[in-house]
């Protein structure tokens, strides 16, 4: 892994960062560890170029742990490109995110069925995701999503159905005032994306998770874009959508 240095595309002090595998990819047995720590009052924004591909498995598998640290008074965007499971791949990944007091954190987890292009879908071994978010102490979300292929059918209503890519968003913030109003227009915006199945709710405490389900990634790219730009407005008062536009990859 790499990090290139940080740069800034505007005068609010926002330091975008691209994280960089430099293999293009995991196999087996790999195993990558990132900590990312936001000091008060500080604002970063952390991409990839490309996707994360997980490639086919001998034994074992390939694991990828994130632990996030935003103290007081700081902002986390976290926007990775998604993550592709090769055929008999196997994969595990872990964010964990733990936020100080007046802390937002917008957080994607992203992932496709397959190498679509090559008619793969549903054919890896095992993909695996945790999600565990604590505000002040408080755990407020702790989530956990194991796909095994070989041993569920996953086509099925409720499932994923004929969908070949899904996402979640989840937007961390204390600000009950304006949740309200984000609940309500995330709700109406989803409702008209095309190609893509959608519902947006509302945490047990401080924030709202989007969740997607898409015919294509590329369906899912602009939903998340969509999204992304709604919550910025609402929850970081950001005005322009376009400064982000230049450090993503989609």
């Amino acid at each position: 892994m790499h990090v290139f240095q940080p740069f800034y595309l505007d005068d609010t002090g926002c330091a975008f960062i691209h994280l960089f595998n430099a293999a293009g990819g995991l196999v087996c047995g790999d195993r990558i560890e990132i900590h990312i720590i936001v000091n008060e009052n500080s604002h970063a924004f952390a991409t990839t170029p490309s996707a994360m591909k997980i490639y086919r498995r001998s034994e074992g598998f390939a694991c990828q742990e994130t632990e996030i640290t935003i103290k007081k008074g700081g902002v986390f965007e976290y926007l990775p490109c998604y993550v592709i499971p090769f055929a008999n791949a196997s994969y595990q990944q872990k964010i964990k995110v733990t936020m100080e007091e007046d802390t937002a954190a917008i957080l994607l987890d992203f992932f496709t069925t397959g190498r679509l292009a090559r008619g793969e879908h549903l054919q890896f071994d095992q993909y695996k995701s945790i999600m565990e978010i604590n505000y002040c102490a408080e755990p407020i979300l702790f989530q956990k999503a194991t796909l095994k292929p070989h041993d569920t059918d996953y086509g099925g209503l409720g499932f994923l159905e004929s969908f070949v890519a899904a996402a979640s968003v989840y937007l961390i913030f204390d600000n009950p005032r304006i949740e309200k109003d984000l609940l309500n227009i995330l709700q109406a915006g989803v409702g008209d994306l095309s190609g893509v199945l959608g519902g947006v709710s509302t945490l047990p405490s401080k924030g709202v998770i989007v969740r997607l389900l898409g015919n294509g990634t590329r369906s899912i790219e602009k939903a998340v874009i969509e999204i992304w730009s709604v919550a910025g407005k609402y929850i970081l008062g950001r005005e322009s959508f376009l400064q982000l536009r230049r450090a993503v990859a989609f």
